[in-house]
């Protein structure tokens, strides 16, 4: 098992994650169709977080690539240092953006500066920072990380952005699926969505090497529209039930900008590929299948 496992390192994540990610990520809705009981789901996404997807993430890595990997991984993950830009970045495009394009629909919002600092605080703030630390940094650590890194490493910058993209989708497939027949309309938008998404998320990673940095973009892109646990900016600023979409929205001309500002290289390759390519050089290694 542990010969099949390192030679076929996406394909165990992914099995892993699907059979008990999306087991305990389904759980609210199992219990609410079966059990007529109702299960607050913030803490079933933590759980498919960790369990689902961090948990195989670290130990397929200690598998492949040993200790050095995990501490490697680790440090990916804790690489706070990169110049002020991309923290700019990750904190403040997504949220103007977003708040641009709502008030291009809607107006301006329609609130006192009071109502504004207690939308900014309680909404991006708080959720963001709950967000990062719950769930958005784990589940970054996992698809940034090791999925769409070792993707790249094999087949290239754009290969690996459309294949996390779509099992990025099918993450959220528990999320959807209350919406009954709508989800084959709903999916292939989001899908759409998050290809620009995942390119900006490589063009951070590739450029700064930091997870962290990932993780926070990830993290105030909640934050902005329907946040992890609460409402988050926009929801608080406008009345709309549908205002929150604008954050998803937000992250397509972002997107578009930085493939068009880096004529589709995405700040190329991080330095610091996968050991497994090493590790495991003589074995059928095949990452996807």
């Amino acid at each position: 098992m542990t010969n099949w496992v390192r030679a076929h390192q996406l394909t165990a994540f992914l099995i892993w994650f699907f059979v008990v990610g999306w087991g305990i990520a389904f759980g609210p809705l199992v219990a609410q169709r079966l059990l007529n009981v109702e299960l607050a789901i913030e803490p079933f996404l933590i759980g498919a977080t960790l369990v689902g997807l961090l948990l195989p993430t670290v130990v397929i890595t200690w598998l492949v690539d040993g200790k050095a990997g995990v501490v490697e991984l680790w440090q990916r993950v804790i690489r706070v240092r990169a110049a002020i830009g991309w923290y700019m970045l990750a904190v403040l495009a997504v949220p103007v953006c977003a708040l641009v394009l709502a008030s291009i629909v809607y107006g301006p919002p329609q609130r006192t500066p009071m109502e504004l600092a207690s939308a900014t605080v309680n909404g991006l703030i708080v959720q963001s920072v709950i967000g990062f630390l719950t769930i958005n940094l784990w589940e970054e650590t996992a698809w940034m990380g090791f999925v769409q890194a070792r993707l790249q490493a094999r087949h290239g910058i754009w290969v690996a952005v459309i294949l996390t993209a779509a099992l990025f989708t099918l993450q959220h497939v528990p999320l959807f699926i209350d919406n009954g027949p709508a989800i084959v309309v709903i999916m292939p938008i989001f899908f759409a969505v998050v290809i620009p998404f995942r390119a900006i998320i490589a063009w951070i990673y590739n450029r700064t090497g930091s997870l962290f940095l990932v993780g926070l973009l990830h993290a105030v892109s909640d934050g902005t529209g329907s946040g992890s646990f609460g409402p988050g900016l926009l929801p608080r600023l406008y009345d709309s039930g549908d205002v929150a979409l604008f954050a998803n929205l937000a992250v397509v001309p972002i997107g578009l900008l930085v493939i068009l500002a880096t004529r589709g290289r995405l700040g190329g390759q991080w330095r610091s590929v996968p050991r497994a390519r090493t590790v495991v050089a003589t074995a059928a290694v095949d990452p996807v299948v």
